[in-house]
């Protein structure tokens, strides 16, 4: 009993310290005797943050960039609506098979070799779409341009797979959540400035070619950066106890996600999330033109979507830094997210609606893109030991597949103008705008299911977090067993 009693002493001040232990570690690799010797933070972990922001953003650049002017590319490439919503859906669609390649990649080969492929592919691409405008391949303009689009896919889930990684293994459990939403804020980013500059540079065909080239520039930024200054994957010492740890392989990592319901049920809630953002932003113009909205207005809509969502993402971000209350977050962005954007989709069916559609949008991008890094944080929490670009990849795909669903179904329900229709509509260029109620409702409908069941069914616990703490007692017991001369207890945290 003596026994029990001093081993208890021994014990409660440790326990009692391992939580506040855990709050208080920082970037400094001075904190505690065991953090000093087991992990270390490097300055240049923000470069490589900064080499995967300029990628994001320009491969979004390339993703976006013909939706706001969707009516006068049609007229440029000589084609239809539908097929100029290719150039959009053709990202989404490459993004599944690609998708289990690159999430392979990053987690086999490490974030240099992912991101490097990332970057030249999306370089590549941003370059075979200026080639469509020269003059000698007139008869194949819109072909060589979709294959342009298709190379640059080819690159997206490279990059967007990449920030959840790049957080893990580079910055401390106390950044992750901001290293994390600013890598993936750089993609709305992107969409900003393709939804403002192409507003800005194409007021008819003949300034396509200029857009082009001018949305090239930031690819080969992009990719000097890359294979220049991303030199490592890793870094020489881990930032925390889970970057230290072994991730499961990528088929271990497969089998255990498919496996767990609460990742299921993550995947099916952010997959709508996501896919409606893609899709809303990709239908926007032509959405609102038929209206009688301008494309000024369109481009504005878009703009506070993500301007508004890279606030709520940074907002989140360094909330879910400081106190971890992931679910909570995660919980509240997407509601009112929701109810955002059954706001913006039913009221964009009427015309003379500006101020309210502009505050819908606003708070659809707003707090959409605030539960974004949130619930890409809460994927890796929900999977833990899964490889960080595993969880990360089949969530983005889950967006991804049900943006295409969500394009395709509104191409199929589409319906024609009435008379009164025709007679409001704006669109410009030799296209026929179409009306889009059906779909709209149907997205509405949709997006309040998914809410609820979010809210009613999701509950799941911090595996990484829970790793992390157990990790950090064992330091503490094992330096005070030191200090005390005496062997550690063993099992105790177990």
């Amino acid at each position: 009993m003596d026994d029990d009693k001093l081993l208890s002493d021994l014990l409660d001040p440790v326990v009692n310290s391992v939580n506040s232990s855990k709050r208080n570690m920082s970037s400094s690799t001075t904190s505690t005797p065991s953090q000093s010797s087991h992990y270390q933070v490097y300055t240049r972990r923000w470069y490589m943050l900064s080499v995967l922001v300029v990628l994001n953003l320009s491969n979004a650049i390339g993703w976006i960039s013909f939706a706001p002017k969707a009516d006068i590319t049609a007229e440029y490439y000589k084609t239809s609506f539908a097929n100029v919503n290719w150039l959009s859906l053709i990202y989404m669609v490459t993004t599944i098979p690609i998708g289990f390649l690159s999430t392979w990649v990053l987690d086999t080969f490490g974030l240099r070799t992912g991101m490097l492929l990332g970057a030249w592919l999306n370089l590549i691409g941003l370059a075979t779409r200026y080639v469509s405008t020269i003059p000698q391949v007139d008869g194949y303009r819109f072909l060589i341009v979709m294959i342009g689009q298709g190379i640059a896919a080819s690159a997206q889930p490279f990059l967007l797979f990449a920030p959840t990684k790049l957080a893990a293994v580079w910055f401390p459990d106390s950044q992750r959540a901001i290293a994390n939403t600013l890598g993936s804020a750089s993609n709305p980013l992107g969409i900003l400035l393709a939804f403002a500059l192409t507003n800005v540079i194409v007021q008819d065909v003949t300034d396509i070619p200029t857009m082009l080239w001018i949305y090239t520039i930031p690819g080969g930024v992009a990719a000097a950066m890359m294979t220049v200054g991303f030199c490592n994957s890793l870094p020489p010492t881990p930032p925390s106890a889970s970057a230290a740890a072994v991730s499961e392989s990528f088929v271990q990592g497969l089998k255990k996600i498919i496996r767990n319901p609460a990742f299921l049920l993550l995947l099916q809630v952010f997959g709508s999330g996501l896919g409606l953002f893609n899709t809303v932003s990709s239908l926007v113009e032509q959405v609102l033109c038929s209206r009688g909205y301008s494309d000024n207005f369109s481009s504005m809509v878009g703009a506070l979507m993500i301007g508004g969502g890279m606030v709520g993402a940074i907002i989140t971000g360094v909330y879910v830094d400081k106190t971890k209350k992931f679910e909570m977050t995660a919980k509240m962005s997407f509601t009112v997210a929701v109810l955002g954007v059954i706001s913006f989709c039913t009221l964009s069916c009427y015309q003379g609606l500006d101020p309210y559609i502009a505050v819908a949008a606003g708070i659809f991008g707003t707090f959409g893109f605030g539960a974004y890094p949130v619930i890409m944080e809460l994927g890796v929490e929900t999977t833990y030991p899964v490889a960080e670009g595993t969880s990360t990849g089949f969530l983005v795909m889950a967006g991804q597949v049900q943006g295409i669903a969500g394009i395709l179904l509104s191409q199929y329900l589409t319906t024609d103008l009435t008379p009164h229709q025709k007679n409001i509509q704006v669109c410009q260029g030799d296209v026929t705008p179409q009306d889009l109620t059906l779909p709209l409702l149907i997205f509405a409908g949709y997006a309040a299911f998914n809410a609820c069941i979010f809210l009613l069914f999701f509950k799941t616990e911090y595996k990484r977090l829970k790793a992390e703490e157990r990790q950090a007692a064992s330091s503490i017991l094992n330096f005070s067993s030191r200090s005390l001369g005496t062997p550690a207890p063993q099992g105790i945290y177990s």
